[in-house]
């Protein structure tokens, strides 16, 4: 069932179904590699395939706890919001809490308030439903990503390194930042 975030502008979510691979993949491939494609040494397609292929959306998809749409305006999908919940990072605690855990919207739409929207569905959501706490994973290379999120309330909690083979030494700092709800 969509959600609708704007009805007047059009904007609504529509669920990401396991039949939605193919469209998933076409869609995220760019909007994925225009923004992070500096950052790994094949340009992406270790995670693009990886995180779009065919048994990591179903995977997400049976867990309960995910919540994993399309973002569409005016009928055309723009990108993809993903959230988590009740869910607290491997690295460091965060109890009753919710991940944003995806957010890509293409290139077209940036600057236009649709991510501030995304973002105020998602503390609404987490509000909804108890949660005392949204979190999300930035890349320390992204400083638009972090200047976004810090305008929406979020700030710095944790630092860590991933260990991507294929993700250049230079950019494997991410960052969990954390927004207190209520």
């Amino acid at each position: 069932m969509e959600i609708p975030l704007d009805p007047a502008g059009g904007l609504v979510l529509v669920p990401v179904l396991p039949g939605d691979h193919t469209e998933l993949l076409a869609l995220m491939d760019p909007i994925y590699r225009d923004a992070y494609r500096f950052a790994w040494k094949d340009q992406g397609d270790w995670y693009v395939s990886l995180i779009y292929s065919p048994e990591t959306l179903q995977k997400e998809l049976n867990r309960a706890r995910s919540h994993y749409f399309f973002v569409a305006l005016a009928g055309k999908k723009i990108g993809i919001l993903k959230y988590d919940y009740p869910f607290s990072p491997r690295e460091i605690e965060i109890p009753n809490s919710m991940k944003l855990h995806r957010l890509y919207l293409h290139r077209d739409v940036h600057g236009k308030g649709i991510a501030k929207t995304l973002v105020a569905h998602c503390e609404n959501e987490a509000t909804k439903n108890g949660l005392e706490s949204l979190w999300l994973e930035v890349m320390s290379c992204q400083p638009q990503a972090k200047r976004f999120y810090e305008k929406m309330g979020f700030g710095p909690f944790f630092n860590y390194q991933l260990d991507f083979e294929m993700l250049l030494p230079a950019y494997r700092g991410i960052e969990i930042w954390k927004k207190s709800l209520g």
